[in-house]
């Protein structure tokens, strides 16, 4: 009897049991019913003739010849991929791409971006988290996430990495915290509480280095996990804190937050669209490239496989 073909939605399947670790979840990230998801494993079993998955186990566990198919499936959906990515045409691309993105791009050109989508890729749902970006990370490789718009430096395997430009963060503080309000250096600090992200955070890490022989002497770090909250506190008057001229310069100009001109001046941070070189979707791809098209941070060439 003549095996039935493969068929492209149990690769998919297979490949997101795999990934995402349960039926249930390749099943949200499919749009489909966990029933439809094991119907399509089973008959993928049947067309192989091999058990892909270990069903003694209360998580979904592949079995060595499984493994052989994930890494099979996951070339073949590539390539799928790339020929849609080049040949289709947008408009008729659909489905769900989920999107890890850090607060300033969510506070700056995010709204563009999903305009633009909506314009060229009407029947795309977008599925936007917004988070620190060692939090987005961690979704991103357990499968949450396929595509990051986040902030750099960044040294992962395994994922294209196209730049989204530069912006620099400065200083800033309310008009009544008493700071000089021009060439301020860590001396200035002595005895003055900041606002900045937690330990590990790029912000963090930055803060340090601007420091750096000084020994900081500001009189607490309160944490705060969002920028536009920390934002508000320091208009609040409640702390010194990191902030993107980008965003805030409405605030500058009002005098609400005094731009304190650091000295040395704060590195520009580089932002990144993140995604699988082997990716199974053209989408990641496409909308990478729409977000490098409205960014508004300053441009640069340089891009990044690695």
């Amino acid at each position: 009897m003549a095996k039935s073909p493969l068929d492209h939605r149990q690769l998919e399947a297979l490949y997101w049991v795999a990934k995402l670790g349960s039926f249930a979840s390749a099943a949200r990230k499919l749009n489909t019913s966990q029933p439809a998801i094991s119907q399509r494993i089973r008959d993928l079993e049947a067309s192989l003739g091999v058990m892909l998955f270990d069903r003694s186990r209360r998580r979904a566990a592949l079995t060595p010849k499984g493994k052989e198919a994930v890494d099979s499936a996951e070339k073949i959906l590539s390539i799928g991929a790339e020929l849609q990515e080049r040949l289709s045409k947008q408009e008729s691309l659909s489905g769900l791409l989920r999107i890890g993105v850090n607060e300033t791009v969510a506070l700056s050109w995010l709204p563009q971006l999903v305009e633009l989508v909506n314009e060229k890729i009407p029947n795309l749902v977008l599925e936007v988290h917004v988070g620190l970006t060692q939090t987005l990370w961690n979704r991103y490789e357990r499968g949450d996430l396929e595509l990051l718009l986040v902030s750099g430096p960044i040294e992962p395997d395994g994922v294209t990495l196209e730049s989204l430009g530069t912006t620099t963060y400065t200083w800033m503080s309310a008009p009544q915290s008493g700071l000089p309000k021009h060439r301020i250096t860590p001396a200035d600090f002595e005895g003055l509480p900041i606002i900045t992200h937690g330990h590990g955070s790029t912000m963090h890490k930055d803060i340090l280095m601007w420091f750096q022989n000084d020994t900081p002497r500001f009189r607490k770090s309160d944490v705060c996990h969002s920028l536009s909250v920390m934002a508000a506190l320091t208009v609040s008057g409640l702390g010194i804190s990191m902030l993107p001229p980008l965003i805030y310069q409405s605030e500058i100009e009002s005098g609400k937050l005094i731009d304190l001109e650091p000295e040395p001046p704060l590195e520009p941070l580089e932002f990144w669209a993140v995604y699988p070189q082997r990716a199974v979707s053209p989408l990641p791809a496409i909308i990478s490239d729409l977000a490098r098209q409205v960014s508004t941070f300053e441009k640069v060439t340089d891009e990044l496989n690695v």
